[in-house]
């Protein structure tokens, strides 16, 4: 069995930007597999995972040829780069247990051609040197994209879901990793503090945890990885 290291808990969280690295490129699931491998992850949020036929060759990837042998994915959308379905995951160091998929409201918005395509989350709990922990992946609708702000209150309801769903498994040690597409972390109105609360990526964690480290690392994609090292309590 993969034994989890004795320390606290390493989490990420990764646009992976359906492995499109540009040019017709998709060949990004090598690089994701290399980064996972060198930040030594116990569990990862991702977002814009790709799909085929409900499978992902790249959670695949991630499962054969990392630490991160237990992974669950969510289909929201049709991709916008490569063929195929788009989606968010996690991927853990041990068995993620109750896994939800959500799938929340989309608000329809439209503007230069683009559509707003469904976006989710998902939650889970992991067992973690005897202690159980929550964790989960998030992906919100870009609203400034179509001309609109994250708070704006016909869009409360979408963020009123995903913070319910959360809050259904959350423990002391909750981990949420997401590409919130704002900088607003209290739309959620859960307690829950941000670790990176300047762009759109964040790793959100329980008062059972202690940030002690935090590292971006820029990626193929338009989106870094960002990783946080937790003490806990």
């Amino acid at each position: 069995m993969n034994q989890p290291p004795a320390r606290g808990l390493r989490v990420g969280t990764w646009n992976v930007r359906e492995g499109w690295k540009g040019d017709g490129d998709d060949t990004g699931t090598h690089d994701v597999v290399r980064l996972i491998q060198e930040l030594d992850l116990d569990v990862i949020a991702l977002q814009e995972v790709p799909f085929r036929g409900g499978r992902s060759p790249m959670l695949e990837s991630i499962a054969g040829q990392t630490p991160l042998r237990h992974v669950a994915g969510h289909v929201l959308s049709q991709a916008m780069h490569v063929p195929g379905s788009a989606g968010i995951a996690l991927a853990a160091r041990l068995p993620l247990d109750g896994v939800n998929r959500v799938i929340l409201p989309n608000p329809e918005l439209a503007a230069n051609g683009l559509r707003s395509f469904d976006k989710g989350l998902m939650t889970a709990r992991m067992a973690w040197h005897g202690r159980m922990i929550a964790v989960a992946a998030l992906h919100m609708v870009p609203f400034g994209r179509f001309g609109h702000r994250a708070e704006d209150p016909a869009f409360s309801h979408i963020w009123d879901r995903a913070g319910k769903e959360i809050e259904r498994v959350m423990l002391p040690l909750t981990f949420v990793g997401g590409d919130f597409n704002t900088p607003r972390r209290d739309l959620l109105d859960l307690p829950l503090e941000p670790v990176h609360s300047t762009g759109r990526d964040a790793v959100l964690h329980g008062e059972g945890a202690r940030a002690v480290t935090l590292k971006t690392v820029e990626t193929f994609s338009d989106h870094p990885a960002q990783v946080v090292e937790f003490a806990l309590a």
